[in-house]
């Protein structure tokens, strides 16, 4: 009988220990904050060569095809920006407003999102260029871009289109002199369609709503773009524009070049 006793003593004593366990793991589990409203995301494109800034006019180490570039700029158009909240939720940003550019020659390196609902935003999706749904709406449907862009020369004449990426500068390949590259790349009018999307993950989450306006870092590997997925070598061609087999290798590279840096939540209006 006595052992009996001892046997329900003992479970009785774990069943609360075990209870006081759990209790206490959820006491521990933090308690998000409920978010409401909206407000504004700012993305930074932070341009950089091996990991460290990308210092333009200046004469870089060599990449993977042993070339030594010189960068005087870049350019390129971003759009049709998704953000996808911790529990899978989608916010497709606006297609009439969701066209930009980022130019280093310019200094235009921020892309700011209006109005996004609340929410823990964990991964950001957007495109490098311009897609083909809004290319052939025609001119009338985005005139007010098109005429930025060529302030921008990211734009060819119409029936060719935009210019995703406008890339230009100097290389030096081995021990030869010192020549000239440019790579105007975009999709062939209707073509052959360059358009790219990339989806990138977040370490951070992007906390947003009428409180916080997040600013998040996207940091821009430029070396990539010509050796990356696909080896670019300037020495074979140093120009690159309407290239049916070179331009569509860029633009896969081109989505290798992106991802998240810092999220800072900032409070704001």
């Amino acid at each position: 009988m006595k052992r009996i006793l001892s046997y329900v003593a003992l479970f009785l004593s774990t069943s609360v220990a075990l209870t006081s366990c759990s209790t206490d793991d959820n006491n521990n589990q933090e308690v998000k904050e409920v978010l409401v409203g909206k407000n504004d995301v700012t993305f930074t494109f932070n341009h950089k060569m091996f990991g460290e800034e990308l210092k333009y006019n200046t004469l870089n180490k060599a990449n993977g095809n042993n070339e030594q570039l010189n960068v005087t700029f870049l350019k390129y158009i971003i759009s049709n920006f998704q953000l996808t909240d911790d529990k899978g939720g989608v916010y497709t940003y606006p297609k009439d407003k969701g066209y930009f550019f980022v130019d280093s020659e310019s200094n235009d390196f921020k892309v700011t999102l209006k109005d996004v609902p609340a929410g823990y935003y964990t991964k950001v999706k957007f495109g490098v260029g311009v897609d083909q749904e809004k290319y052939l709406r025609g001119v009338d449907d985005q005139q007010e871009f098109w005429d930025l862009c060529k302030k921008h020369d990211l734009t060819w004449g119409w029936l060719t289109g935009y210019k995703f990426i406008n890339y230009q500068g100097t290389f030096i390949n081995g021990t030869e002199e010192e020549a000239g590259f440019q790579l105007h790349i975009g999709s062939h009018g209707s073509k052959l369609d360059n358009y790219k999307e990339n989806i990138l993950v977040s370490k951070e989450e992007i906390k947003v709503s009428d409180k916080y306006a997040p600013l998040v870092d996207l940091n821009v590997e430029v070396s990539l773009l010509l050796d990356s997925t696909d080896k670019i070598v300037l020495k074979e061609r140093p120009y690159i524009m309407v290239d049916a087999v070179r331009a569509p290798k860029i633009m896969t590279n081109a989505t290798t070049m992106f991802s998240v840096g810092k999220v800072t939540t900032k409070l704001g209006l």
